[in-house]
């Protein structure tokens, strides 16, 4: 099996590379070819850091325009930003995940006529598709190492990115996190920040 580090922390094979190129030949044609040579530049590699600065996934972005935003993630751990207690997200653009390899699963919420509606250990498993508008919240609470998705993310909306209260259902907007690009350029050396 072909596999190569792109980066410190970061290995990806031919198997996973075929994965994405089937999902990308099928549902972003016109972004491909995915070749062994695009999917090993460390350039289109960020590892993504959590608030301790452990990167819980790493992203490779085959397009981003204003339109739109063509994305692998080849995902390592949860998506838990509230620690231990629930600190639902929501996305300034809607977007769908196609499942390559592995499983992940999330927390869902709602806001509708002011009440917080909840769905809690929603599963998503390899060939499975997971819609997320742009009002909906979630969080990633559980994952298997090596889960591959494909993120197709429409147009975005600046400022949209947000936290929910699920007990209140109060929005708080993100705010700029002074930390985050220091968390940021010590995994991504090899990029400019």
């Amino acid at each position: 099996m072909l596999m190569t580090q792109i980066i410190p922390g970061l290995v990806v094979t031919d198997p996973m590379r075929q994965a994405a190129a089937a999902a990308l030949d099928a549902h972003a044609p016109d972004v491909g070819p995915l070749t062994w040579a695009r999917w090993t530049q460390p350039e289109g590699w960020t590892l993504v850091p959590d608030e301790d600065g452990t990167a819980y996934k790493a992203e490779l972005t085959l397009w981003q325009s204003d339109a739109r935003t063509v994305r692998v993630n080849l995902w390592y751990a949860p998506d838990r930003r509230g620690g231990a207690q629930p600190r639902p997200h929501s996305h300034p653009w809607a977007f769908r995940s196609h499942i390559l390899a592995g499983h992940y699963v999330e927390d869902r919420y709602e806001l509708a006529g002011g009440r917080v509606r909840t769905e809690l250990g929603v599963e998503h498993r390899a060939g499975s598709v997971n819609e997320i508008p742009r009002e909906l919240y979630h969080e990633v609470t559980e994952v298997e190492p090596g889960t591959l998705t494909l993120m197709l993310c429409g147009p975005g909306e600046r400022g949209g990115w947000g936290y929910l209260d699920p007990e209140t259902g109060q929005h708080t907007p993100t705010g700029p996190d002074p930390a985050f690009r220091a968390r940021l350029a010590a995994l991504n050396p090899h990029q400019q920040w």
